[in-house]
């Protein structure tokens, strides 16, 4: 009875747990336990759906509850927080299209056209803006493609084969192709354009062989061949129709078609026909980014003194050079950024133009009395390296060994007294000298320091002409030298001669005695085109019309081979020969001081081998900008 009754009972215990089964595995397809969403949260789904987030709050107790919106609302608070800082961290200005920029500069525009350009730094000014080369400068003064996409040279180094960028085009649409290179070379190879060029690439043939690749053929090797790439290309479909004998009166030489970054807008004239302002535009269709600056408009001044004044009057808003003399007046706003330049100043002798001059001893006797760091001291505070030849330090071929003369005016008396000049005493015992004269105009005051002597051979007195620049520092080396010289008998007479002018009226028809003048050399030390005998005259560089044969042998067989070491060894003995001939004395080099506005930036040159070159990235210079997000 007992065992059957506990029987029954253990009977229904297990059926009443198997019926709970039951429910909850019936209820587990139909219908999920709160717990069972809990259970998903915390094991396979990380982050609960908005199903399983309304049975939360069943489970959690009021304090827990509060806990987790604090939580959440915090979460919420520093995703948003973080948001704006990756915002603001990441929110950059980047330079947009707009502004415009005016450049005060000092001459005038003759031919904007690459064939004639390399005589007149303005033309060289604007033709760097409107004209795209083969290679050009980057900031750090080392040349690379812009026309040309690339370039190779043969083991023979004399082919180059060049390949253009394919979606270049000129200013008035058309496309840029080989067919416009091979022109403008074919064109400076034409002798009745008259090309300053022309004995660069006398030798060169260029031969498109195809629309964008084309090759130049040597005929010999010419190490500097790339740094002569930078030359500007001309539109074939426009210069062809043009007749070579008349280029250089055509028009589009002041209203150029180019593939730069600029494109010609107009120039304005004064009363008397002179160009004073000259405007580019932006060319929208520039083969890369940029340019952002809108407008570029040079304006033209006869001397730097008229163009710093255009500044300070707020005219201009930059300057294209600045001398040294007046760089730590530059105040307000501006940027003033010093380039490196390989540039050196040098008394050059015209020994045609003044029979004493032909003389070595007196040649000799005015390196001997020149102080150069007197010079330095007087026109620059200091602030320029004194030279000694026409290789600059730290450029391939330079040597110490070739190092010009020591400042030693007893010497120089000696020689000029040995080579027959014979001191004679003057008879106003030392009274003013000539006035200063710019032409035919009286500059200055007369000389104070003239000696109680001259000197005098075969009753032809010892005395020259000294001319140079109207510019303040100029003008005080000039003065400088003529007291230095004139301590020694030797009369000197000054001639000061307007920027503007100096080419065209001086150095052109090479009328001067003494011409103190800066040379710029260029990146790879080429001496050619300023000490050989073949580039003596017009629209050669060698001014001191400067002729020894063995020294054009040297020059010429250095252009020839690439091999650093023969180059060296051929440019150290042009130095020691140059300095044995003394057909000049070497001065100075100086750093190119440029002057902007501070809104201008991007400006990032730190080399330049030519004055025009700190346009080759102006591209890259901007005024206005406008933010963007960037990760």
């Amino acid at each position: 009875m007992i065992g059957a009754s506990l029987a029954s009972g253990i009977a229904d215990y297990f059926s009443s747990i198997a019926k709970k089964l039951s429910r909850r595995g019936a209820r587990s397809l139909t219908e999920k336990t709160d717990q069972d969403f809990v259970f998903e949260v915390i094991a396979e789904k990380r982050v609960p759906n908005l199903t399983q987030l309304k049975y939360l709050t069943k489970f959690y107790s009021p304090t827990e509850l509060l806990a987790t919106k604090t939580a959440l609302f915090l979460a919420l608070a520093s995703s948003l927080a973080l948001g704006v800082l990756l915002y603001q961290n990441n929110l950059v200005r980047k330079p947009a299209h707009g502004g415009e920029y005016a450049e005060a500069a000092v001459g005038a525009p003759t031919y904007i056209n690459p064939l004639f350009a390399q005589t007149n730094d303005v033309d060289q000014d604007i033709a760097r803006l409107v004209f795209g080369s083969l290679m050009k400068l980057d900031e750090n003064g080392s040349l690379v493609p812009d026309l040309a996409e690339s370039y190779s040279i043969d083991e023979s180094q004399t082919t180059y084969t060049v390949t253009l960028r394919p979606n270049v085009r000129w200013h008035d649409g058309e496309p840029l192709t080989t067919r416009d290179v091979a022109f403008t070379v074919q064109s400076i190879q034409d002798p009745a354009f008259k090309s300053p060029l022309y004995a660069t690439f006398r030798n060169v043939r260029a031969q498109a062989i195809d629309e964008y690749t084309i090759s130049f053929t040597l005929a010999e090797p010419f190490a500097p061949f790339l740094s002569v790439m930078t030359f500007g290309i001309l539109p074939e479909h426009l210069w062809s129709n043009i007749d070579p004998a008349h280029a250089i009166l055509a028009e589009l030489n002041l209203k150029p078609v180019g593939s730069g970054p600029y494109r010609f807008d107009q120039f304005i004239k004064d009363r008397n026909g002179n160009i004073k302002e000259y405007r580019l535009k932006r060319f929208s269709g520039y083969y890369n980014e940029g340019p952002f600056v809108e407008k570029v408009a040079l304006k033209f001044f006869g001397s730097f003194e008229e163009a710093y004044a255009a500044f300070g009057d707020g005219n201009v808003d930059g300057i294209g050079f600045l001398p040294q003399h007046q760089t730590t007046s530059a105040t307000g706003q501006a940027a003033v950024h010093k380039f490196s330049l390989p540039q050196y100043t040098a008394l050059f002798f015209n020994q045609e133009a003044n029979a004493a001059l032909k003389e070595k001893n007196v040649r000799l006797a005015l390196s001997l009395a020149t102080s150069k760091r007197e010079i330095i001291d007087n026109a620059f505070g200091g602030e320029a390296l004194p030279v000694a030849g026409p290789i600059l330090p730290g450029m391939l071929g330079y040597t110490e060994r070739a190092s010009g003369t020591l400042f030693d005016p007893a010497q120089a008396e000696k020689l000029l007294d040995d080579a027959g000049w014979k001191r004679i005493a003057t008879d106003d015992g030392g009274a003013a000298g000539p006035a200063v004269t710019r032409g035919s105009a009286t500059l200055g005051a007369p000389d104070q320091t003239r000696p109680p002597y001259t000197r005098q051979k075969n009753n032809a007195e010892l005395s020259l002409t000294l001319t140079a620049i109207q510019r303040e520092d100029s003008i005080i080396v000039a003065e400088t030298l003529r007291d230095l010289w004139q301590g020694i008998g030797v009369k000197v007479n000054l001639n000061i001669v307007e920027v503007a002018s100096i080419q065209k009226d001086v150095i052109k028809p090479r009328a001067y005695e003494v011409l103190l003048f800066g040379q710029i050399i260029g990146k790879d030390p080429d001496p050619y085109p300023f000490w050989h005998s073949s580039q003596a005259n017009d629209p050669g560089l060698n001014l001191a019309l400067y002729q020894n044969k063995a020294v054009d042998a040297l020059l010429e067989d250095a252009r020839k081979t690439s091999d650093p070491k023969t180059r060296e060894e051929k440019y150290a003995t042009f130095q020691k020969q140059v300095s044995d001939d003394v057909p000049a004395i070497f001065l100075y080099s100086l750093q190119y001081t440029y002057l902007t506005p501070g809104n201008l930036k991007g400006i990032a040159t730190e080399r330049i081998n030519h004055p025009s070159d700190r346009f080759s990235n102006i591209a890259s210079w901007y005024i206005k900008t406008k933010k963007r997000l960037q990760f």
